[in-house]
């Protein structure tokens, strides 16, 4: 996949005052994977970025391809058991079943969920491969489009969920503006991001740090999963309230990845050490995700 790389002002704040942090991606990733990018920290806001922002030259259906490799890992009989749950939040905060929005549902685990539950539930992701997917493996029909293409009524769906989204988005902003628009005023909005700020990751862009790079592991902006927004509790405050949402509740939460790749000694040690490291960052409320429930503010 080739991109163009476009400067940006801070996706959470609109500010315009970046502070350069290290090198994230090619030959600054201890795979190659991806093309090196600058990534930088707002001295507003606190929110990291790619900035020059890659930007995909062909559409984002392309670059969100080979769904069984993508979501390798994610077992999809705990993601349903996890859908249900969800659902069974939302009925309980509002005291009702209703209108439901999955948006980026993926193969649709939750979209599942919420039609198991008796919800009206839709969901919509920019990738084919994903929605086809969902229908061939759990006979739930997505829709292949952006929330903006999509044209929602305002007012419209009792909860959305966008689950592991808003760090996919270049413009995450407009999207929440989007969300807020198509909100009932006393909807729900929940999603889960990374918090690029927690212990885990501070210790890895300081293990760089200890071994003379000039390296990042925050992020992924050039190679799976693509993701290009850095959030931590601060930031994404700040782009909530500024897109008119209010946080009801704020968890922190998360677990580390295996390291991809050829399997070797020192990254079997890597991998025990950051999930010790995740460990007590949960403890002291920095760990690796963090979950948001959010409703329209001043509705």
């Amino acid at each position: 996949m080739e991109f163009e790389f476009r400067e940006v002002s801070c996706p959470a704040c609109g500010g315009n005052e970046p502070n350069f942090v290290g090198w994230r991606g090619g030959e600054a990733h201890p795979s190659g994977s991806g093309v090196r990018t600058a990534i930088v920290r707002c001295k507003i806001c606190t929110h990291q970025y790619p900035n020059p922002m890659p930007f995909a030259k062909g559409s984002l259906e392309e670059l969100y391809v080979d769904a069984e490799s993508y979501f390798r890992g994610h077992n999809v009989e705990t993601k349903k058991k996890d859908g249900l749950n969800l659902m069974a939040e939302f009925e309980r905060r509002l005291g009702r079943k209703g209108k439901f929005l999955d948006v980026g549902c993926g193969i649709g685990e939750v979209l599942w969920a919420a039609k198991q539950s008796g919800w009206e539930a839709e969901g919509i992701d920019p990738s084919r491969e994903f929605v086809e997917l969902g229908h061939k493996k759990l006979g739930v029909d997505g829709r292949v489009s952006t929330l903006d293409a999509a044209r929602f009524p305002s007012d419209h769906f009792d909860a959305v969920v966008m689950g592991g989204i808003i760090e996919h988005l270049h413009k995450p902003f407009s999207t929440l503006l989007e969300v807020r628009r198509v909100l009932r005023s006393d909807g729900w909005l929940f999603f889960d991001a990374p918090n690029e700020d927690g212990l885990y990751m501070t210790a890895g862009n300081l293990y760089m740090r200890l071994r003379g790079k000039n390296w990042v592991v925050v992020m992924a902006p050039t190679f799976p999963p693509y993701h290009v927004q850095g959030f931590n509790p601060r930031s994404l405050r700040t782009i909530l309230k500024r897109a008119g949402f209010a946080v009801r509740e704020f968890q922190i939460s998360g677990t580390v990845c295996e390291q991809v790749g050829e399997s070797t000694l020192w990254k079997k040690i890597e991998f025990i050490g950051a999930k010790i490291i995740n460990r007590l960052g949960r403890m002291i409320r920095r760990g690796s995700y963090f979950n948001v429930w959010a409703q329209k503010d001043g509705d």
